[in-house]
């Protein structure tokens, strides 16, 4: 019950901030998907009469799988309130699957690689990967000021020295 009250105050925070993927990386999950349907069609038109079910398996599993990153880029979403921060994908939600909060206190280290991709590590043995979001800049200076007992490694622990 106590959980459930903590994510209710959290999304119900008026200083929430939400990042998504960049138009970018959606534009071409979303070219890579009619690629593979264009590809899917071409083998169909060059051979009319002797389909073979190799390729054409491997075709549509091409883009079934091109398909579902797509709609997947769509729905990921990353809130930072005043108590935590959370990955969620509103798609996988639908099925079940919904994010879980990390509060800030119980971040343990922030770690970065290649400047570009943020791991949190909690008390508990969890992680969250914050990474490919719109506002990375804003992402990464809000973690670091909201969760200052963490341990900085990484790129990050290169940027004090």
């Amino acid at each position: 019950m106590q959980l459930l009250c903590y994510e209710e105050e959290a999304m119900k925070d008026k200083n929430l901030l939400v990042f998504e993927r960049p138009p970018v990386s959606r534009i071409i999950s979303c070219a890579a998907a009619f690629g593979s349907a264009a590809i899917f069609f071409m083998y169909l038109a060059e051979h009319p009469t002797d389909y073979h079910f190799l390729p054409m398996f491997a075709l549509v599993l091409l883009f079934l799988g091109t398909l579902a990153a797509m709609v997947l880029q769509y729905g990921d979403h990353i809130y930072f309130s005043d108590v935590g921060v959370k990955y969620e994908n509103r798609l996988l939600s639908l099925f079940g699957r919904r994010g879980h909060w990390m509060r800030w206190e119980d971040i343990v280290e922030v770690r970065e690689v290649k400047q570009k991709i943020l791991i949190l590590l909690s008390r508990d043995g969890r992680r969250m990967l914050v990474d490919a979001i719109l506002g990375y800049a804003i992402a990464r200076a809000e973690i670091l000021r909201r969760a200052p007992q963490a341990i900085q490694s990484g790129t990050l622990a290169r940027d004090d020295s």
